[in-house]
Protein backbone atom coordinates (compact mmCIF):
# COMPACT_ATOMS: atom_id res chain seq x y z
CA UNK A 1 0.00 0.00 0.00
CA UNK A 2 1.42 3.38 -1.05
CA UNK A 3 2.16 6.08 1.51
CA UNK A 4 0.79 9.35 0.15
CA UNK A 5 2.62 12.47 1.31
CA UNK A 6 1.96 16.21 1.21
CA UNK A 7 4.57 18.90 1.91
CA UNK A 8 4.04 22.56 2.87
CA UNK A 9 7.48 24.12 3.32
CA UNK A 10 8.72 27.55 2.24
CA UNK A 11 12.41 26.61 2.32
CA UNK A 12 12.92 25.62 -1.33
CA UNK A 13 16.13 23.65 -0.68
CA UNK A 14 14.61 21.65 2.17
CA UNK A 15 11.43 20.95 0.20
CA UNK A 16 13.50 19.85 -2.80
CA UNK A 17 15.64 17.56 -0.61
CA UNK A 18 12.53 15.94 0.90
CA UNK A 19 11.04 15.39 -2.56
CA UNK A 20 14.22 13.89 -3.99
CA UNK A 21 14.77 11.63 -0.97
CA UNK A 22 11.23 10.23 -0.95
CA UNK A 23 11.36 9.72 -4.74
CA UNK A 24 13.90 6.95 -4.07
CA UNK A 25 11.15 4.84 -2.49
CA UNK A 26 8.54 3.50 -4.95
CA UNK A 27 5.99 2.93 -2.17
CA UNK A 28 6.00 6.65 -1.30
CA UNK A 29 4.15 9.11 -3.51
CA UNK A 30 4.17 12.90 -3.07
CA UNK A 31 0.75 14.18 -4.11
CA UNK A 32 1.41 17.86 -3.39
CA UNK A 33 4.38 20.03 -2.49
CA UNK A 34 3.83 23.76 -1.99
CA UNK A 35 5.48 26.72 -0.22
CA UNK A 36 2.48 28.15 1.66
CA UNK A 37 -1.01 27.43 3.01
CA UNK A 38 -2.35 29.94 0.50
CA UNK A 39 -0.90 27.95 -2.40
CA UNK A 40 -2.26 24.74 -0.87
CA UNK A 41 -5.74 26.29 -0.89
CA UNK A 42 -5.38 27.29 -4.55
CA UNK A 43 -4.24 23.82 -5.62
CA UNK A 44 -6.31 21.75 -3.21
CA UNK A 45 -9.27 21.25 -5.59
CA UNK A 46 -7.04 19.37 -8.03
CA UNK A 47 -5.89 16.87 -5.36
CA UNK A 48 -8.08 13.78 -5.59
CA UNK A 49 -6.54 11.64 -2.82
CA UNK A 50 -6.17 12.20 0.91
CA UNK A 51 -2.50 12.06 1.96
CA UNK A 52 -1.51 9.71 4.76
CA UNK A 53 1.11 12.16 5.99
CA UNK A 54 1.48 15.93 5.65
CA UNK A 55 4.62 17.83 6.68
CA UNK A 56 4.00 21.51 7.53
CA UNK A 57 6.63 24.08 8.44
CA UNK A 58 5.54 26.12 11.46
CA UNK A 59 7.06 29.43 10.34
CA UNK A 60 5.33 29.77 6.97
CA UNK A 61 4.87 33.21 5.39
CA UNK A 62 1.29 34.49 5.46
CA UNK A 63 -0.91 31.91 7.20
CA UNK A 64 1.31 30.16 9.74
CA UNK A 65 1.71 26.40 9.92
CA UNK A 66 -0.23 26.25 13.17
CA UNK A 67 -3.11 28.29 11.73
CA UNK A 68 -3.00 26.06 8.68
CA UNK A 69 -3.69 22.86 10.63
CA UNK A 70 -7.40 23.63 11.00
CA UNK A 71 -7.64 24.61 7.34
CA UNK A 72 -6.05 21.36 6.22
CA UNK A 73 -8.21 19.29 8.57
CA UNK A 74 -11.31 20.52 6.73
CA UNK A 75 -10.05 18.87 3.55
CA UNK A 76 -8.15 15.95 5.07
CA UNK A 77 -9.58 14.98 8.48
CA UNK A 78 -7.67 11.69 8.66
CA UNK A 79 -4.22 12.81 7.55
CA UNK A 80 -1.29 12.50 9.95
CA UNK A 81 -0.05 16.09 10.29
CA UNK A 82 3.57 16.55 11.34
CA UNK A 83 4.94 19.99 12.12
CA UNK A 84 8.50 20.90 11.12
CA UNK A 85 10.28 23.48 13.27
CA UNK A 86 13.72 24.80 14.06
CA UNK A 87 12.80 25.38 17.71
CA UNK A 88 11.63 23.30 20.65
CA UNK A 89 9.73 26.15 22.29
CA UNK A 90 7.26 24.63 24.74
CA UNK A 91 4.44 27.05 24.03
CA UNK A 92 4.78 26.57 20.27
CA UNK A 93 4.64 22.80 20.67
CA UNK A 94 1.49 23.08 22.81
CA UNK A 95 -0.15 25.38 20.29
CA UNK A 96 0.58 22.91 17.48
CA UNK A 97 -0.75 19.91 19.39
CA UNK A 98 -3.80 21.83 20.58
CA UNK A 99 -4.52 22.80 16.97
CA UNK A 100 -4.53 19.11 15.98
CA UNK A 101 -0.95 18.22 14.98
CA UNK A 102 -0.08 14.52 15.27
CA UNK A 103 3.68 14.94 15.33
CA UNK A 104 6.49 17.47 15.74
CA UNK A 105 9.95 17.14 14.17
CA UNK A 106 12.92 19.43 14.72
CA UNK A 107 15.23 20.62 11.98
CA UNK A 108 17.57 19.43 10.61
CA UNK A 109 15.30 16.54 9.59
CA UNK A 110 16.64 13.01 9.54
CA UNK A 111 14.78 11.70 6.49
CA UNK A 112 16.36 8.29 6.93
CA UNK A 113 14.82 8.01 10.40
CA UNK A 114 11.42 9.00 9.00
CA UNK A 115 11.68 6.12 6.52
CA UNK A 116 12.57 3.78 9.38
CA UNK A 117 9.38 4.88 11.16
CA UNK A 118 6.99 4.37 8.24
CA UNK A 119 5.33 1.45 10.04
CA UNK A 120 4.70 3.72 13.05
CA UNK A 121 2.92 6.18 10.78
CA UNK A 122 0.85 3.45 9.13
CA UNK A 123 -0.19 2.20 12.57
CA UNK A 124 -1.23 5.68 13.74
CA UNK A 125 1.82 6.28 15.91
CA UNK A 126 3.36 9.72 16.44
CA UNK A 127 6.42 11.14 14.68
CA UNK A 128 8.01 13.24 17.43
CA UNK A 129 11.61 14.30 17.97
CA UNK A 130 12.98 12.89 21.28
CA UNK A 131 13.51 16.38 22.78
CA UNK A 132 9.91 17.31 22.04
CA UNK A 133 8.54 13.98 23.26
CA UNK A 134 10.27 14.29 26.62
CA UNK A 135 8.82 17.75 27.20
CA UNK A 136 5.40 16.90 25.80
CA UNK A 137 4.72 13.71 27.69
CA UNK A 138 5.90 15.01 31.07
CA UNK A 139 3.40 17.84 30.81
CA UNK A 140 0.66 15.54 29.54
CA UNK A 141 1.28 13.25 32.52
CA UNK A 142 0.50 16.12 34.89
CA UNK A 143 -2.66 17.06 33.03
CA UNK A 144 -3.81 13.45 32.59
CA UNK A 145 -4.30 12.91 36.33
CA UNK A 146 -6.65 15.89 36.47
CA UNK A 147 -8.62 14.97 33.34
CA UNK A 148 -8.85 11.23 34.05
CA UNK A 149 -10.75 12.04 37.25
CA UNK A 150 -13.30 13.84 35.08
CA UNK A 151 -13.67 11.16 32.38
CA UNK A 152 -13.53 8.09 34.64
CA UNK A 153 -17.31 8.02 34.70
CA UNK A 154 -17.43 8.25 30.90
CA UNK A 155 -14.81 5.72 29.77
CA UNK A 156 -14.30 2.11 30.84
CA UNK A 157 -11.08 0.98 32.55
CA UNK A 158 -9.82 -0.56 29.30
CA UNK A 159 -10.66 2.58 27.35
CA UNK A 160 -8.69 4.64 29.91
CA UNK A 161 -5.74 2.27 29.40
CA UNK A 162 -5.93 2.86 25.63
CA UNK A 163 -6.09 6.64 26.17
CA UNK A 164 -3.01 6.47 28.40
CA UNK A 165 -0.98 4.69 25.72
CA UNK A 166 -2.25 7.01 22.98
CA UNK A 167 -1.09 10.02 24.99
CA UNK A 168 2.34 8.41 25.26
CA UNK A 169 2.57 8.30 21.48
CA UNK A 170 2.08 4.54 21.12
CA UNK A 171 0.85 3.16 17.79
CA UNK A 172 -2.28 0.99 17.54
CA UNK A 173 -0.07 -2.09 17.08
CA UNK A 174 2.04 -1.21 20.14
CA UNK A 175 -1.12 -0.72 22.23
CA UNK A 176 -2.45 -4.07 21.04
CA UNK A 177 0.80 -5.80 22.07
CA UNK A 178 0.91 -4.12 25.48
CA UNK A 179 -2.74 -4.90 26.30
CA UNK A 180 -2.65 -8.39 24.70
CA UNK A 181 -5.55 -7.63 22.38
CA UNK A 182 -5.92 -7.50 18.61
CA UNK A 183 -5.30 -4.46 16.41
CA UNK A 184 -8.99 -4.41 15.43
CA UNK A 185 -10.02 -4.41 19.11
CA UNK A 186 -7.80 -1.38 19.73
CA UNK A 187 -9.41 0.31 16.74
CA UNK A 188 -12.88 -0.45 18.15
CA UNK A 189 -11.92 0.97 21.55
CA UNK A 190 -10.61 4.16 19.96
CA UNK A 191 -13.79 4.64 17.92
CA UNK A 192 -15.83 4.35 21.15
CA UNK A 193 -13.49 6.73 22.99
CA UNK A 194 -13.80 9.35 20.26
CA UNK A 195 -17.57 8.95 20.20
CA UNK A 196 -17.94 9.27 23.98
CA UNK A 197 -15.63 12.28 24.16
CA UNK A 198 -17.16 13.82 21.01
CA UNK A 199 -13.82 14.13 19.21
CA UNK A 200 -12.54 12.88 15.85
CA UNK A 201 -8.76 12.52 16.04
CA UNK A 202 -5.73 11.88 18.22
CA UNK A 203 -4.86 15.56 17.91
CA UNK A 204 -8.22 16.48 19.47
CA UNK A 205 -7.61 13.92 22.23
CA UNK A 206 -4.25 15.53 23.03
CA UNK A 207 -5.87 18.96 22.98
CA UNK A 208 -8.55 17.75 25.40
CA UNK A 209 -5.92 16.72 27.92
CA UNK A 210 -3.60 19.71 27.65
CA UNK A 211 -6.13 22.54 27.62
Amino acid sequence: MDLLIGIIEDDHNLRDNIERFFSLYPEIKIIFSVNSIEKFLRENKSISQEPSLIFIDIGLPGISGIEGIGIIRKSYPNSHIVMISGTCNEETVWQAVSAGANGYLLKPLSLKKIIEQIDIIKNNGALISPEVASMLFSRIAQKTKEKEAIIEGVLTKRELDVVDYLLKGQSYKEIADKLFISYSTVNDHIKKIYSKLEINSKGELLALFIN
